[in-house]
């Protein structure tokens, strides 16, 4: 597989980029690994709020969604979360240092429509299983 490049796929940067690599991505799924840092939103000394897990699902997701894409990357400008259909939790913090891993799952799509299903590992422990909708914006032409 070639290199991902990862500030190609999101547009997430500084506080709010919590995926630091791209491992794995196909057609149906991607694969991420992400660091819990201290600069990340809702860390309270030594452990963040579980919450914080569905913007890394979202975006392993942005990650599938623009990979897919392919060539066509440039006619997009955005992936928009339009919901969460469930999140459930195993945890009730998660440690700062942590080592994640999430992986998302296409299991539905019709043309900017696409269900996603993610979880987030951390070891051999389950964290979560996101499952979210998004929608893919056109970019407009220039006139």
């Amino acid at each position: 597989m070639q290199d991902i490049v990862i500030d190609d796929l999101i547009p997430h940067r500084g506080r709010m980029k919590l995926i630091a690599a791209a491992v794995e991505v196909d057609s149906d799924h991607a694969v991420t690994l992400s660091t819990v840092a201290d600069s990340w939103p809702l860390l309270d000394c030594e452990s963040m709020s579980p919450i914080v897990l569905i913007e890394v699902v979202a975006q392993t997701a942005g990650v599938l969604s623009c990979w897919k894409k392919g060539a066509n990357r440039s006619a997009y400008t955005a992936g928009v979360l339009t919901g969460i259909n469930s999140a459930e939790f195993f945890v009730d913090a998660v440690p700062l240092g942590a080592k994640l891993i999430t992986t998302v799952t296409n299991r539905y799509s019709l043309e900017d429509y696409e269900a996603m299903e993610g979880t987030v590992m951390m070891g051999e422990q389950c964290l979560c299983i996101i499952q979210l909708q998004i929608f893919g914006l056109r970019a407009t032409p220039d006139v």
